[in-house]
């Protein structure tokens, strides 16, 4: 007698590319406009990423403002003039360039603000990254990744920073809390660049401007500027970009962490009573003073 097969106990081959998401306009006042990403607009699979913002800001927009749970991360394009000005409660005042990264550890909270100098238009990604419950109390840190320690991956028709973990030969900062891969790319029209994305790592792509296509084995996304797509966690695979136009790509990459938390604005939580918990700790000043 034949053996009797259950088709709905068949793994099938999923395809790992996600949908096109369009980033969502955001001003405020005359000094700051953004293109907005949030992880509700991929279903889970932005994650450990929560928020991106594509934003240029020529005047102070935000008054200092608390976070916790998460890393507050700002890259500087190397299209800003100026100095964008950073100050947290870890004591740091620091002038940040074009090409410069800050990735604020606020885990247990911390306090920060950040500005252009006078004269300065900043072009930046904001990027929120949620921690693993196991790292939300930790003390707070900060890295500070200089321009020119960024190593640059040149060749034919693309021009990639590593600003952080690894692609190819290249390795860029890896004191992230964890492992993250997070590359800033230049691609001509017909200029290509593929990443190995290892095993268990989700990736979140981004057209900051131009048109680029996101190649994954059979499958492929059209990105035009303002919007981005991701790649779901898997076995080990390359991801391939193509640019149709003159591109500039974002692409990040870590292992998605799959827990339940609670957001309120920039705390992010496992519990409610965590957010009442910082809240109160802020309130009576136990996360210092930001340095004049």
């Amino acid at each position: 007698m034949p053996d009797i097969i259950n088709v709905d106990n068949i793994r099938t081959e999923t395809k790992r590319l996600g949908q096109i998401a369009v980033a969502r306009p955001h001003s405020i006042g005359d000094g700051y406009t953004a293109h907005h990403f949030s992880e509700e607009m991929f279903g889970g699979k932005m994650d450990p990423l929560l928020m991106v913002d594509d934003f240029v800001m020529s005047a102070p927009t935000f008054a200092p403002h608390l976070h916790a749970g998460i890393s507050a991360v700002t890259v500087i394009f190397e299209d800003s003039a100026g100095e964008f000005i950073n100050r947290d409660t870890l004591g740091h005042n620091v002038a940040l360039r074009a090409g410069d990264l800050y990735w604020l550890v606020a885990a247990s909270g911390a306090v920060h603000e950040e500005r252009p100098a006078q004269g300065a238009m900043i072009h930046a990604l904001q990027i929120f990254v949620n921690l693993p419950r196991h790292l939300k109390h930790e003390p707070a840190r900060a890295l500070h990744v200089c321009a020119e320690e960024v190593p640059v991956l040149t060749g034919r028709g693309h021009r990639v920073r590593v600003l952080l973990g690894r692609t190819g030969t290249a390795v860029g900062a890896e004191d992230t809390p964890e492992e993250m891969t997070m590359l800033d790319g230049v691609l001509d029209a017909g200029g290509r660049f593929a990443h190995r994305l290892p095993e268990g790592r989700q990736a979140w792509i981004y057209a900051v401007s131009g048109s680029l296509v996101v190649h994954h084995e059979d499958d492929h996304r059209t990105l035009n500027a303002t919007h981005a797509t991701t790649v779901e966690a898997g076995p080990e695979t390359d991801i391939v970009m193509e640019a149709t136009l003159p591109a500039h790509f974002v692409l990040m990459a870590a292992k998605p962490i799959r827990e339940a938390f609670v957001k309120h604005g920039p705390l992010v939580t496992s519990t409610e009573a965590d957010v009442r918990q910082t809240l109160a700790s802020y309130a009576e000043g136990e996360f210092g003073r930001i340095p004049a």
